[in-house]
């Protein structure tokens, strides 16, 4: 643990570091930004004993999601540069609040319904501009059991841009123990404690299914539905192979 431990230290201060050094040579682009956070979640998570399995590609434009744990945003960051649309309390979390927020992502407050209006902006920027853009329309993390209801307000940028949308599923495995408590981060649980246990188990492996399909939508409901049954298909793959 105390390894690993070190590991973490090691990739956030990194990670702060080199955000620093490049903002003292100039304005950070959002493609610097992300790309920045793509290089050191690969090297922590390593670091970390967490291992990534991927089947399939990540597709251009918005992809849709579910959302287990803190470590989704640093697993989807590995494999691609991205920018994530996450919950407001995402950004009070020590350490990978600080780093997804100097990543670019875009923080919108669920409890007021308001608020998904004026984040669609921002989000509609980051896909004009070319970049792809993780949402995680269930709004809240579970444990994996199943995917949650989507909510379907911040598809409307794609709908508007007539971008493409794809799906994808992440699942955990953890040999010595239960990744729905070990690894998802979801309901009552405190960080601290929680990557604290995480920290001492043997390795854990993050098992990512990319949608072969994209689609372009007219209207942000048909959407939501759509993509739900697209990542709820690929979580339901995923449950096969692991047993």
């Amino acid at each position: 643990m105390i390894v690993r431990g070190s590991g973490v230290a090691w990739g956030v201060i990194g990670c702060l570091a080199e955000y620093f050094l490049r903002r003292l040579s100039g304005r950070l682009t959002k493609q610097t930004r992300i790309e920045v956070l793509h290089r050191w979640s690969r090297r922590t998570l390593s670091r970390m004993g967490v291992n990534i399995e991927v089947s399939g590609s990540p597709g251009a434009g918005l992809i849709a999601s579910n959302h287990l744990s803190y470590l989704d945003i640093m697993v989807y960051s590995a494999i691609a540069p991205c920018v994530f649309v996450s919950k407001r309390e995402v950004r009070s979390w020590p350490a990978v609040g600080w780093i997804a927020t100097l990543a670019g992502s875009i923080y919108v407050d669920r409890s007021r319904r308001l608020e998904t209006h004026t984040v669609q902006p921002e989000i509609q920027s980051a896909l004009a501009n070319g970049l792809r853009v993780f949402l995680f329309p269930e709004g809240t993390s579970s444990d994996g059991s199943c995917v949650l209801r989507f909510h379907s307000s911040l598809f409307q940028p794609a709908v508007d841009l007539q971008a493409q949308v794809s799906a994808a599923a992440i699942s955990y495995s953890v040999p010595d123990g239960n990744p729905g408590t070990d690894a998802c981060y979801w309901g009552e649980m405190t960080l601290f404690p929680h990557l604290t246990k995480l920290l001492t188990k043997h390795s854990v492996t993050a098992t990512v299914r990319f949608s072969a399909a994209s689609f372009c939508f007219t209207d942000r409901k048909q959407a939501a539905l759509r993509m739900h049954q697209e990542v709820e298909q690929l979580r339901q793959v995923a449950a096969e192979v692991a047993r």
